[in-house]
């Protein structure tokens, strides 16, 4: 793909905010260049980042994907290089019916 400097930037703000979602933080806390992991994601929220990623565009990411490029700024070059690809999908819309928690609690 050849996206310009401006698509790019805003590709990486809608990556922050799949990962502010999946984390359940601010997106100004979520890191470029941090792993999820180490950001304080798990596999289950990995899940649940990768469903939201798969919303961003038509290149659907696996969870191998994912391991491989688990930062911010890996996931956008990933997002915006890779050809489409069928990836299987949760139906985990959300952080807290992933983790099977009512009401939003932690």
């Amino acid at each position: 793909m050849n996206e310009t400097p401006t698509e790019i930037h805003e590709l990486t703000e809608r990556v922050l905010a799949a990962w502010a979602e999946a984390l359940d933080i601010d997106v100004e806390a979520v890191p470029l260049d941090v792993s999820f992991f180490e950001a304080g994601g798990n596999s289950l929220l990995l899940l649940l980042l990768s469903e939201h990623l798969n919303e961003l565009t038509t290149r659907e990411l696996t969870i191998g994907e994912l391991f491989q490029h688990s930062t911010v700024r890996a996931q956008t070059a990933l997002l915006t290089d890779a050809p489409d690809a069928p990836a299987a999908r949760l139906g985990a819309t959300t952080r807290h019916t992933l983790l099977g928690r009512a009401g939003g609690a932690r």
